[in-house]
């Protein structure tokens, strides 16, 4: 069986500035800036900063439990909070979402598990949904 790679990871050549390893768990607010991979466990909210344009990768095996605010979103495991991107969101089969998704554009694999409303909004909708989430550094 071949390992099905999302298809926004496929779009480039992706490398990630930074990676919370499986046994890492964070308790507070995550707050990144370029592509970012969670494979441990974090707990509180996860944000991009201004001017970002990164991909928050969210690995199979890695827990999220707060809400998520970034431009591109990959979601391959447990989410419970909701989650909302300027971009593009894409729900990986095996990942269970906990939580309302807000994003432009919206890929869900049939295999996965949500449990939540599922937006696809335009981008004055979006600036209105991300209000004030983004801090500005």
């Amino acid at each position: 069986m071949s390992k099905k790679i999302p298809p926004l990871l496929q779009s480039q050549k992706i490398t990630f500035n930074s990676i919370l390893g499986s046994g890492c768990v964070i308790h507070g607010k995550l707050e990144t800036r370029g592509n970012y991979q969670i494979a441990g466990q974090v707990l509180g909210d996860i944000v991009e900063l201004e001017n970002g344009n990164g991909i928050l990768w969210i690995d199979k095996y890695a827990s999220v439990k707060g809400n998520i605010t970034c431009t591109n979103i990959v979601l391959a495991g447990k989410v419970e909070g909701n989650v909302v991107a300027s971009g593009t969101v894409e729900v990986c089969s095996g990942a269970t979402i906990s939580g309302d998704i807000e994003s432009e554009r919206l890929h869900v694999d049939p295999n996965a598990r949500i449990n939540g409303r599922l937006s696809s909004l335009n981008g004055d909708q979006l600036k209105q949904a991300l209000g004030n989430m983004t801090p500005k550094i």
